[in-house]
């Protein structure tokens, strides 16, 4: 990727790459541009209308990001538009905020801008490690009940019944006393695409590599299921002399632009939502493109990408659309179809553009089944529990944050899950913080210092050497504080203690003031504290203090120079 002399991507990176590239390669990009577009225009109808809104939403959507991104984008492999788990967050963020079905639209193209404007202000004030707060145990389990959720959502129109609302077992129920009410045209369009779509995601690519096509050829075109299953259905719909639930006209023509509905209430309860959902697109086209990115040894550039996402949020938001983003699946396909640079995502709107002026006529009688189906296999993969086994095989406390995040999306919502699996995540976070390991040390017989407990060294009855194995900060001083007295409460003969800090590289002002009070009690009780193996940064923040002008004679370079001076040998190490 094409970048200045100081590091920062060309502002124009596509086509600063694309003059290099040969006809080949240019037409690579074209075949991708396509090949993703064929993939967006069942998505987005699809995505649309999980997140309760008209089909040509999801269409609107996709367009304008994607021009944005051909020219300001880092990565050939993001393909902006409509996620599925967006979606579901869109749809749930505005039902359970009490607007009416008919007032989506406009609320969602506000959700949208709020999105964009967060990820705009994160930028800014660079705060894209905020998601590094959101643990991958807490986004497996939200990811896993999102799916679910979306599996859920979409049974009823796959049933051809009335849409359930409120948690699972709300949906669950509603659906099982639904059951007579079914729709034999929907079960037969939605059951049909269904098993369809799940054969050709298993072996479309081997038949076609077996009827001769090239493996790369193979490979990519066997991931236009939606696709071929789209078309099918309408081949097929005109056959059925039944009843269908169908996605019915949509009107030709580009989305002109067009303010979102502005209202300082709904801004009022859709502006926390709108950073969830403004982290969560974040974390899903920064981990498909760093990803992807790595497997190709090429260079991305995250704080380029989330400005380029935010504004991509906001045109979305100026054309109808809702909350954007990248998705993985299609960004293994655009990658898989030969994308060379980001120009693949503007030949990819404009394929999207001609669908949108000369072709919508033809969606008219789609059955809505058919879309649920396709969303459904496109939720189905997400659901994966074996991360929860390996967690809590390995650590409980990330089993414990995978499950608050499973079951509070089913059994509270979607935000209300991922909020309460985060919040559960920093609270053990934070009890791990507050629970340092502290380890008393002593000499081996070949002269290393190793933990008393877990080796066989030599104390000596006057010494006592402490290593606490984290930085020391508010949270954490108490407990070093209590394990200091409750082993000095043991050892009567204690006239000396070392405080080792070789696994210490902060210390914050709360726990230098818990020092200097341990100092004076050690002091009250006849013991002098002395310190060994201070870290360059500890050393660096202690230099000017009180503490460590009162302590400069007990500091010691070493556990050996401690230990020497202190059994009574010369001192070889001071400083």
């Amino acid at each position: 990727m094409s970048m200045s002399d100081t590091g920062v991507p060309a502002l124009l990176p596509a086509i600063t790459r694309w003059r290099q590239l040969s006809t080949g390669d240019r037409f690579s990009d074209l075949i991708a541009g396509l090949i993703t577009a064929a993939l967006l225009v069942p998505q987005g109808m699809a995505y649309a209308t999980l997140a309760g809104l008209p089909a040509q939403a999801g269409l609107y959507t996709a367009l304008a990001p994607l021009l944005l991104y051909a020219l300001f984008g880092t990565s050939r492999v993001i393909a902006m538009g409509p996620m599925a788990l967006t979606s579901l967050l869109v749809g749930e963020t505005l039902r359970n905020t009490g607007i009416p079905l008919s007032s989506f639209a406009g609320y969602a193209a506000l959700l949208a801008a709020l999105v964009g404007i967060w990820l705009l202000l994160i930028h800014v004030c660079r705060l894209g490690r905020l998601i590094d707060f959101v643990s991958p145990s807490v986004m497996q389990g939200f990811t896993t009940a999102s799916a679910l959720m979306i599996v859920l959502s979409q049974t009823s129109d796959l049933l051809g019944i009335d849409a359930a609302s409120g948690n699972a077992i709300e949906r669950l129920v509603t659906l099982a006393g639904s059951l007579g009410e079914v729709m034999p045209g929907a079960v037969l369009f939605g059951g049909g695409a269904m098993a369809l779509l799940l054969v050709m995601r298993r072996g479309l690519s081997a038949l076609l590599s077996r009827l001769g096509l090239p493996d790369a050829a193979a490979t990519v075109l066997g991931k236009t299921g939606p696709l071929i299953v789209l078309i099918l259905a309408l081949v097929l719909v005109p056959l059925w002399p039944g009843a269908l639930a169908q996605v019915g006209q949509i009107p030709a023509g580009l989305p002109l632009p067009a303010l979102p509905a502005l209202s300082f209430g709904a801004i009022k309860v859709l502006w926390l939502p709108a950073l969830g959902i403004a982290l969560i697109n974040y974390v899903s086209a920064i981990s498909v493109a760093q990803t992807l990115a790595a497997k190709h040894r090429e260079r991305l550039y995250p704080q380029r990408e989330l400005w380029v996402l935010g504004a991509a949020n906001l045109l979305a938001a100026l054309t109808r659309g809702f909350p954007v983003t990248s998705g993985l699946g299609r960004a293994v396909v655009n990658d898989q179809a030969g994308s060379k640079t980001p120009l693949s995502s503007l030949f990819a709107a404009l394929a999207l553009a001609a669908v949108l002026l000369f072709a919508t006529s033809l969606f008219a009688p789609l059955p809505q089944a058919v879309l649920a189906a396709i969303v459904i296999q496109a939720a189905i993969p997400l659901v994966d529990p074996s991360p929860l086994l390996k967690a809590w095989r390995y650590s409980r406390a990330d089993g414990l944050a995978w499950l608050a995040a499973f079951a509070g999306v089913l059994l509270l919502g979607v935000m209300q899950g991922l909020l309460a699996g985060v919040g559960i995540a920093l609270a053990l976070l934070l009890a791990r913080a507050s629970r340092p390991h502290i380890a008393e040390i002593g000499q081996l017989p070949d002269g290393g210092f190793r933990n008393c407990e877990r080796f066989e060294v030599e104390r000596l009855p006057h010494l006592m050497m402490v290593r606490p194995d984290a930085n020391l900060h508010f949270a954490n001083m108490g407990a070093l504080e209590r394990w200091i007295n409750e082993h000095l409460s043991d050892r009567d003969q204690v006239t000396d203690m070392v405080l080792v800090l070789s696994s210490v590289t902060h210390i914050d002002g709360a726990a230098l003031h818990a020092l200097e009070t341990l100092d004076e009690r050690l002091k009250q009780q006849g013991v002098a504290l002395h310190l060994a193996e201070l870290r360059g940064p500890v050393r660096d923040q202690l230099r000017h203090t009180a503490f460590m002008s009162d302590h400069h004679p007990r500091v010691f370079f070493t556990c050996a120079a401690a230990w020497q001076a202190l059994s009574g040998d010369q001192i070889e190490f001071n400083i």
